[in-house]
């Protein structure tokens, strides 16, 4: 059957050699990389042997998958996942150079047409993974991202916010605040060139003298998220940027599959599709103060009632478009009804 298979190329940077496909390839649990996995099986089952760019000859592509936008494109029927929003990569929001695809799939609703431009959220496994209670969450909130600013100054970036929310658990209530990731023994990252530079300039400072991290909430990198939040009962679950519209990341289901209550914030109305008593909305208060007082009054019946919202709504046909096999059927049938291809192999 192997032998037969028609070939397609998958354009996934920096990943070559199908290494994309290899348990532990992603970083925090190696999980990040399953749609692509679930994406491949699923082409199988249309007679189409997906790779890696590097694997499949031009001549040989039936078609090309691109995960993001490409500034050029072969002259081989190409699709593409717009995964980053234009805001981090603007080639991503320039309609007239996606009409170059033969279709784009995107959770940006500005663009989305059903047609040439097909509505697609972003991928999680939405299986519960573990819900300890209350009584055996020693951690009471964390927040667990990298120090990391926008490449351009933009008002939409959230990073400040990010900070700005560590700094007050800090002055606040330190007690109450951990804080994980790459970057934050160092000063809080400023977008631009000029951030750039000064980052550099404090790691080579790190590297000449030992000084105390400058966040002290700050407990280190993160090698498996969900043993973090398995532990803590709440999450800061910021989203980089407010993005376009529909633009909501794997950053609140998270949580949920762990029994973390999420304390989101990211595009406006975005998460207005997810039951209210599943998470706590930043947006509702004026200031981080008031954030944290709300937080620091939750007790654990009103924890218990978080998690078993939390419970029913993964489980509920609206978490549906959220979901690894959503992902996988529209992207991978759309292509297929797109090329004429029939099933040549039954679904599991």
């Amino acid at each position: 059957m192997n032998g037969r298979l028609r070939k397609a190329a998958l354009y996934v940077r920096p990943m070559v050699n199908d290494d994309v496909y290899k348990a532990g390839a992603g970083p925090q649990g190696g999980n990040f990389y399953v749609p692509y996995t679930l994406l491949r099986d699923r082409f199988a089952r249309y007679g189409v042997a997906l790779h890696t760019l590097d694997l499949v000859p031009e001549s040989e592509r039936l078609f090309e998958l691109h995960i993001n936008a490409q500034h050029r494109l072969s002259g081989r029927p190409s699709y593409a996942y717009l995964y980053e929003d234009p805001l981090i990569r603007p080639v991503n929001g320039r309609r007239e150079h996606l009409l170059k695809y033969r279709k784009a799939f995107t959770s940006n609703e500005s663009l989305v047409d059903g047609e040439r431009f097909v509505k697609l959220d972003y991928p999680n496994d939405l299986h519960m993974r573990s819900c300890p209670p209350w009584s055996e969450r020693p951690l009471c909130c964390v927040l667990i991202a990298a120090n990391k600013a926008l490449s351009r100054p933009n008002p939409r970036s959230l990073h400040h916010r990010r900070v700005a929310i560590a700094r007050a658990f800090e002055a606040q209530a330190p007690e109450l605040f951990s804080l994980y990731g790459r970057g934050w023994g160092q000063p809080a990252t400023r977008p631009g060139v000029a951030g750039r530079l000064m980052k550099r300039l404090n790691e080579w400072h790190a590297r000449v003298r030992k000084l105390p991290p400058a966040f002290p909430s700050w407990r280190g990198p993160v090698h498996d998220k969900g043993e973090v939040l398995s532990r803590a009962r709440f999450a800061i679950a910021y989203e980089n940027v407010q993005g376009s519209p529909g633009y909501i990341t794997e950053k609140i289901f998270d949580c949920f599959v762990y029994g973390c209550v999420p304390v989101y914030l990211g595009t406006p109305g975005a998460a207005d599709c997810i039951p209210a008593d599943c998470y706590v909305d930043a947006r509702a208060f004026p200031s981080e103060s008031a954030l944290i007082e709300h937080l620091a009054a939750i007790d654990e019946p009103r924890f218990a009632a978080y998690q078993a919202a939390i419970a029913a709504y993964l489980v509920s046909s609206a978490a549906q478009r959220f979901s690894n096999e959503q992902f996988t059927c529209t992207l991978v049938d759309t292509i297929a009804a797109d090329q004429g291809l029939s099933m040549t192999l039954p679904a599991e």
